[in-house]
């Protein structure tokens, strides 16, 4: 009898959650910390303590900054600095971000055999994979190498944008 995971939503959806972690952690607290920035000197400029402001009708705020009755506005001189992070960050979630989920979906779909998402995807994101593997009674595969490859094949921009994030957090 083979080991599998039976279709179970739960394991998956570890997996994924393992996945995004590990590619994006490093990114969203770089991201963060830019917004952190930002914060502080429109909070200069403004001549006042507020930890978040307003910028095109949306929120921004510092980490546990508590939101104020009077909200600061972002100043003329951090426009440049606040359009930088926001293009940046709408670019991350309506183009990096969806390529990659979506393949981490697709493969996770694939099978039921954990064994085989490490087949097909890149051995730099195996580190979280493997560490839930371990927790797992499944050690099998079922995919061949043609499902595989296709796969792959398929699927190699959304692959190459892992492996640039990769590379990116390193720059961190």
């Amino acid at each position: 009898m083979t080991a599998n995971l039976q279709h179970d939503p739960m394991t998956k959806q570890q997996i994924k959650d393992a996945l995004y972690e590990f590619l994006y952690t490093p990114l969203l607290k770089q991201f963060q910390s830019r917004l952190d920035t930002i914060i502080a000197k429109n909070s200069v400029l403004l001549g006042n303590a507020e930890r978040s402001l307003t910028y095109k009708g949306v929120v921004y705020q510092s980490n546990g900054a508590s939101l104020p009755r009077n909200m600061n506005r972002l100043h003329k001189q951090m426009q440049p600095s606040m359009d930088d992070y926001v293009n940046d960050l709408k670019q991350l979630n309506s183009y990096e971000i969806p390529y990659v989920l979506g393949f981490i979906s697709q493969v996770l779909n694939s099978s039921n055999n954990p064994q085989d998402y490490l087949l097909v995807l890149p051995p730099s994101v195996h580190p979280p994979v493997e560490q839930l593997i371990k927790t797992y009674p499944c050690r099998t595969k079922k995919l061949s190498l043609i499902d595989i490859q296709n796969l792959q094949i398929r699927n190699q921009l959304s692959i190459n944008l892992m492996k640039q994030r990769q590379v990116l957090n390193l720059l961190i």
